[in-house]
């Protein structure tokens, strides 16, 4: 059918709208004043030479096929093997002539290939094109329904594009005549019977428009909708069902091959989708399709504006405006922007800049962030930075300065001002240190003070366990401690005065000298007030050396001022460094001293340098570094006490002076008239100490280590009162008979206990030869303690555990002490064990009895002897259910049991090989495994379970198990029965199934004659009742003919078992009537003429017979083809399909009633043929009607087989005819009863 003549003028009509704005479209930008405008790639066939995916293709397997024209079939071989005999999906988009056509062909009717199975094509365009039209031109007869579909984007649904069928509302539930009227949805898909006729055969065109019949087309610009309706990235063509003649009915084979789908030409008309932004399409760097944007467009369909150009909001190019994408004005400061809807709406700029740089903000980047700042506009925004608590605003001045809270100062409001701490919204708090505990201000952000070393708290106000004596000049705030090392809890004394140990060399030199190099000691020249030293050389200028009251105990001065004064006769002598040395408690400690600078000089006097030098922990010029403790151990104990001599070989300086600060002890209270010295410490001593500074032990108490003096630990004294001990020594003098450097016991030859601390501890022994004892304290009986070996008792008369004897003859004779002899079966540690007389053992071990253990108990075997555990008594391990007798009776030696019956094992515990269920008192029963059916005599010991062969069960394995037959020696075989069609899967013995109603077979998987394979209930149903009247009849007419031909082999002219057959017989009715008299055999005529006269009969029954069948046969034919309406008045308005089946029936019926008219004939012939006595070999009327007869027969059983596939067509009609009858009474029209039956 050709296109109407409105398709090409819509075709015709959207090329120009879609091209019309411009005649030029290869150019985005106006040549002359380069204007952008629209622009659309080129117009073509986007289908050409694409690959499209067919799901089914001829060929494969090889198969023929055939074409159907006007007025003739010729049949072709398709095959994907050979390029020449292909038809894959590359031959609908290829380049060809309507001469030389090539074709895409799917597989035919034969395969399956018809509604509801459909063949689909598709094309994959790669990216988004705008379909003008979609034309299809069929090698063969165009579909009877086909759709196609569209997809918008490649991994979106499938949507209907248009939908061609004859049959609309059936197959696609569409209307044939339906259309879009105004407002309604322009996407929806239409449905047109007008291009699903069978004709032509052959070149049958059929092109679809996607805007025809839309209401929108002409205004396409501004319709989203339409512009989304063109839009395809792929297309999809479903055929979905065949156009057919209606004959494919009768699965004739060269009729199913000839109705196939085959395309020669698949054509899209299209422009790659550039949105008007785009003017050709190229493939990039991934090899996919996607638009040369212009217009600062980006995407692959140009959908979008570049990253940067993002001004006004993207829109389609029209023939009014290109629409270009417009820059956005990010002041230079941002490499992005976003579009802002609102913004566009209120400025008419809709590009925000995002990621503004250089602390820059605003839709334009122009201005500073929030709490930013520049000096000027040609300036970079700052940070202000402001504190967040200590600003009043996060934003700051022109120049960055914030403004700060009370007491808060910096640019940025992030500091206290010096004096206060712990910045929050209200300011700064002022700080609250103990000035003498502290060092410096405060920290500025919690307000925690700077203790010193030996100062805790919060404002530094006291000092820390272990210390005292708070005083802002310590550089450790509090002095630690000393109290020889025995306590850290000390506090200020209030019963010390400060004093000064001074040499002012006022009378005299103050006992010092001066020491050189090597010891040598000289005296100092003196006079009033200054002391001089002349050096030896000027290598060797010589030290001041301090006399005793400098040295010793100085512990008092920890902390205090050593000061030094130097005189010159001129200033530019005077020292200016002097080295101080102290030695004490092995320890030596040096400082290099500057003097202190000199204030005020007063004239007349000379002049002088003063040295000072704190002794403390602290004092960095003090070399090496000491612990507290370790200098104030120095000071306990001064050796040295030296001065460096100051000048040179022709000159000195005088030491004017020399003042150590100390304190002495008061009576009383330190008033305030007194000077009080803090610094010395009242230690809280621990037990065992005492003195102001736990220098001395308490009474009781020594030192731990002799004579180490105050830094040695006290510990108690181990007297046990009996003496007193040395309070350094520790060493007791014993007294009341005790020894020991303690005291602790009593002397030898004296018993008690020293530890008790009283006079009367030790008392002397009542053993013989006063030698040693002992006192049960609990008691309070004495016992001598060094008894002969194995001897014991408070006088040693009786033997020691584990010995007999008598050592003093209480008995009558007297016996030495000898171990007891029980075989090593008796616990050494233990008390008792045997006899101290007579040596017998009472506590055997290990199971063993005897005077001396030297057995085993009963119910035990072993060797009681044996030295080695392995080899001394064990228990009996009798089982109780397969021992016989008491379990406790076995073999001494072996530890063997006494079996019962079928029982083995050294304990009696398991059952023979070939026994099973061990019963105490019983034994074991056989197991009687079945010989056949068991693989092995022997069974499970507990079940008796026999070990069966494959297919076996039963504890004697003498039964099959279900599903299995065939019990032998090899087991038994599986029934395999069918599990649809058996009713048990446990076959008979001799393997066949037991089938369910319409199934047969050996494993029951067949179906019954008459009945059919139900593939929805997988059940063997039975044939409807017409189908079975006829196979009746078919059937019963096989039968006649297959007792005919037994018959005609039964007599056969030429074999001699009818003629004695019929001898017999009448050997046996002369016996009868002549009473046995006579000859036993006739004339071979006479038999010979028996044998045919019963076979006419024969003959002429079967006939009848037949004859009979092929009548019934017939008017069962008869009444198909009358509800068939099969008359020839109706047949000229009948489609050809009908008509076919008609003409089939009349055959049908022709061929049966010509059968019976033959039968009839020949059992007429055979009932007047008169047969001759005697059968002549030659050729005669009864020979030929014999071989007739024969001939007739095999005629028949042919025409039978003929007629049982008549009945199944018949069958198949009768089923049509009942609906056809059915449908009729509902007034239903004729024709779309015969399509539907054509279609089927």
């Amino acid at each position: 059918m050709d296109i109407p003549l409105t398709t090409p003028l819509l075709l015709a009509l959207l090329l120009c709208s879609l091209s019309f704005v411009h005649g030029a479209m290869d150019s985005c930008y106006d040549d002359d004043e380069g204007v952008p405008s629209r622009c659309m790639p080129k117009f073509e066939n986007a289908a050409f030479n694409r690959t499209i995916m067919a799901s089914n293709v001829c060929g494969s397997p090889p198969e023929d096929y055939c074409m159907q024209t006007s007025s003739t079939r010729s049949c072709h071989h398709c095959s994907v093997s050979d390029m020449g005999l292909s038809h894959n999906a590359s031959l609908l988009t290829d380049l060809h002539t309507d001469e030389e056509p090539t074709w895409w062909q799917s597989q035919s009717m034969f395969y399956r290939v018809q509604h509801p199975n459909s063949v689909n094509l598709t094309l994959r365009l790669g990216k988004a094109f705008e379909i003008t039209y979609v034309r299809l031109k069929f090698y063969t007869s165009r579909p009877e329904s086909f759709a196609i579909y569209k997809r918008t984007n490649q991994d979106g649904p499938w949507m209907p594009y248009q939908y061609y069928s004859a049959s609309c509302s059936k197959t696609y539930g569409k209307n044939a005549k339906g259309y879009i009227r105004p407002g309604d949805d322009e996407r929806m898909a239409l449905c047109t019977d007008e291009f699903s006729d069978i004709s032509p055969l052959t070149g049958g065109n059929v092109a679809f428009s996607t805007l025809e019949g839309r209401p929108s087309a002409y205004n396409f610009d501004q319709s989203a909708v339409l512009q989304e309706w063109v839009t395809a990235t792929d297309l999809l063509i479903s055929l979905d069902r065949l156009n057919t003649f209606g004959d494919e009915f009768f699965k004739d084979a060269k009729v199913l091959r000839s109705y196939f789908y085959a395309i020669s030409d698949f054509s899209v008309g299209a422009r790659c989708k550039c949105n008007g932004h785009g003017s050709e399409c190229v493939l990039d760097e991934q090899g996919a399709l996607v638009c040369d944007c212009q217009h600062h467009t980006a995407g692959v369909d140009c959908q979008k504006c570049r990253p940067f150009y993002q001004d006004r909001p993207w829109a389609r190019a029209t023939g009014d405006s290109a629409n270009q994408c417009m820059k956005c004005n990010c002041s230079g400061r941002a490499d992005a922007c976003v579009f802002d809807a609102e913004q566009y709406r209120s400025t008419g700029s809709g590009g925000r800049c995002v990621d503004c740089r250089e602390h820059t903000d605003g839709p334009h980047c122009e201005r500073c962030k929030e709490n930013h700042y520049r000096r000027s506009p040609q300036d970079l925004c700052r940070p202000c930075d402001c504190n967040t608590i200590g600003s009043v605003s996060l934003q700051c001045g022109a120049e960055g300065m914030c403004t700060c809270r009370p007491s808060v100062t910096g640019e940025k409001c992030d500091t206290c001002q010096p004096g206060f701490h712990s910045l929050s919204p209200g300011g700064c708090r002022s700080c609250d240190c103990e000035t003498r505990g502290s060092v410096g201000i405060c920290s500025t952000l919690d307000g925690g003070c700077h203790c010193k070393d030996n100062v805790e708290g919060q404002a530094c106000d006291r000092c820390k366990p272990g210390s005292f004596n708070l005083q802002e000049n310590n550089p450790a705030g509090c002095t630690s401690c000393f109290c020889f090392g025995h306590s850290l809890a000390c506090r200020s004394s209030n019963h010390h005065e400060a004093v000064n140990i001074t040499s002012d060399f006022l009378e005299d030199p103050d006992r010092w000298s001066g020491q050189f190099s090597g010891g040598q000691e000289y005296p100092l020249l003196w006079k009033e007030g200054e002391v001089y030293l002349l050096p030896l050389s000027e290598d060797d200028l010589g030290f001041y050396r301090a006399p005793e009251k400098f040295l010793g105990n100085h512990l008092l001065s920890y902390g205090q001022l050593l000061s030094l004064t130097f005189t010159a006769e001129a200033q530019c002598l005077l020292p200016h460094s002097v080295t101080v040395l102290l030695e004490g408690s092995g320890i030596t400690l040096s400082a290099d001293l500057s003097p202190q600078p000199e204030l005020v000089h007063q004239p007349g006097l000379a002049p002088q340098h003063t040295f000072t030098l704190r002794l403390h922990k602290e004092e960095t010029r003090l070399r090496p570094f000491l612990s507290a403790f370790q200098f104030q151990s120095l000071l306990f104990n001064i050796t040295a006490f030296r001065i460096s001599n100051a000048g040179g070989h022709n000159y000195t300086s005088q030491l004017s002076g020399v003042t150590l600060a100390s304190a002495a002890h008061s009576s009383s209270p330190v008033t305030s008239s007194t000077p009080p010295a803090p610094w010395v410490e009242v230690c809280t001593c621990p037990p065992g100490f005492g003195g102001q500074f736990c220098e001395l032990c308490a009474p009781g108490y020594t030192r731990e280590v002799p004579n180490r003096g105050p830094l040695s630990p006290c510990v108690p004294c181990t007297c046990h009162q009996h003496g007193p001990c040395h309070h350094e020594t520790g060493v007791c003098e014993c007294a009341d008979f005790t020894t020991g450097p303690t005291c602790e016991r009593c002397l030898d030859g004296y018993y008690g206990n020293a530890l008790i601390g009283t006079t009367n501890d030790c008392q002397t022994c009542p053993c013989p030869d006063r030698t040693s004892c002992a006192q049960i304290m609990e008691i309070g009986d004495v016992v001598c303690t060094n008894c002969p070996s194995g001897q014991r008792g408070t006088r040693c008369e009786l033997c020691e555990d584990g010995f007999h004897g008598d050592p003093l003859g209480r008995s009558g004779l007297v016996r030495q002490c000898e171990r007891c002899d029980c075989n090593g079966n008796v616990d050494p540690n233990a008390l008792g064990v045997c006899d101290h007389m007579t040596g017998r053992c009472f506590k055997c071990l290990g199971h063993t009895e005897g005077d001396h253990c030297q057995r085993c108990r009963r119910s035990y075997y072993g060797d009681a002897m044996d030295r080695t555990m392995a080899g001394k008594c064990k228990p009996c391990d009798c089982s109780p259910a397969g021992t016989s007798g008491l379990l406790e009776d076995c073999d001494p030696q072996t530890g063997s049991c006494q079996c019962l019956s079928h029982v083995t094992g050294g304990d009696c515990g398991q059952c023979s090989v070939g026994f099973f269920n061990l019963q105490p008192g019983v034994g074991c029963e056989r197991c009687n495994c079945n010989p056949i059916g068991s693989s092995s005599a022997g069974c499970h010991p507990i079940t008796g379970q026999c070990v069966c062969r494959p297919g076996l069960e039963g504890r004697l394995c003498s039964t099959c198990r279900m599903g299995f037959f065939g019990f032998s020696s090899r087991g038994c075989r599986a029934c395999n029965c069918d599990p649809m069609g058996s009713s048990s899967m446990q076959c008979h013995t001799n393997g066949t199934c037991p089938c369910r109603q319409g199934f047969v077979g050996y494993k029951c998987d067949q179906c019954e004659l008459n009945y059919f394979h139900n593939r929805a209930t997988h059940q063997c149903e039975e044939c409807p009742i017409c189908y079975g009247l006829v196979k009746e009849q078919a059937g019963k007419l096989k039968a006649r003919l297959q007792d005919l031909e037994k018959l005609l082999a039964r007599f056969d002219c030429r074999s001699g078992y009818g003629r004695q057959h019929h001898v017999r017989e009448y050997h046996v009715r002369q016996h009868h009537e002549r009473g046995h008299q006579g000859e036993d055999s006739l004339p071979n005529a006479l038999e010979d003429f028996l044998a045919i006269q019963e076979a006419k009969e024969a003959f002429v029954k079967q006939f009848a017979l037949l004859e009979m069948s092929t009548h019934t046969l017939s008017a069962q034919l008869h009444t198909v083809t009358t509800a068939m309406n099969c008359s020839a008045s109706m047949e000229e308005e009948q489609e050809e399909g009908w008509r076919t089946l008609c003409r089939t029936l009349a055959d049908s019926e022709s061929v049966v009633i010509s059968a019976r008219t033959q039968l009839m004939q020949a059992t007429l012939d055979l009932d007047n043929m008169v047969i001759p006595f005697k059968v002549t070999p030659e050729p005669n009327r009864w020979n030929s009607a014999v071989n007739d007869s024969e001939i007739l027969m095999k005629s028949h059983t042919e025409m039978a087989g003929h007629i049982e596939a008549i009945a199944t067509k018949a069958f198949m009609a009768s089923n049509q005819t009942y609906s056809l009858l059915m449908d009729l009474l509902e007034d239903k029209s004729i024709e779309e009863y015969i399509s539907n039956l054509t279609e089927q």
